[in-house]
């Protein structure tokens, strides 16, 4: 072979290696994005498997808080029968509350109620209906508003160990 040959034969070569040595490269490349992508796909997962478990987690203390304000609706619901049977018999029961006690808890009421119903404070009703008492309050329509005020108030309390409980889940996780 001539030296001319060999030459050819020799840049052939080195062109061969860097070839390969740029292929290389690029698979080189190739598994690191790949490597990425699997590590991205991997967070998602672990995303995935977290929301799960927190739906499960927050479902089922949803349905634990239904069920106990089922039950305290049921029990506020049965005293209240009572309470009317045995305020039925009684002779005072008719006696009317003080005007302005009454008209203090009514106020009272509808601003729990109009806070509730998140309104704006600083427009007005747009329909002008604001809830009017017709006639006195009794003292027995007291009586029979403290059992359902109970409930009310122990089943808001129990919606809050609900989201307390939501809330340690989601910090321990």
């Amino acid at each position: 072979m001539t030296r001319k040959t060999w030459l050819l034969v020799g840049v052939e070569l080195l062109l061969s290696g860097v070839i390969i040595f740029v292929l290389l490269g690029q698979i080189s490349e190739q598994r690191i994005r790949a490597e990425k992508a699997e590590q991205e796909v991997d967070g998602q997962r672990q995303v995935i498997a977290t929301q799960a478990f927190n739906m499960n987690r927050f479902n089922q203390i949803a349905d634990y808080t239904d069920r106990n304000n089922s039950l305290i609706d049921a029990g506020a619901e049965k005293t209240v029968i009572e309470y009317r049977e045995i305020l039925r018999r009684d002779k005072t029961c008719d006696l009317p509350v003080p005007a302005d006690v009454a008209g203090g808890l009514l106020d009272y009421t509808n601003r729990l109620r109009a806070s509730a119903m998140h309104t704006d404070p600083g427009q007005p009703d747009p329909t002008g209906a604001t809830p009017t008492a017709t006639g006195g309050l009794t003292y027995c329509q007291t009586v029979l508003w403290i059992k359902p005020l109970l409930a009310a108030i122990d089943k808001a309390n129990n919606q809050l160990v609900g989201i307390r409980d939501i809330e340690k889940t989601r910090a321990s996780h």
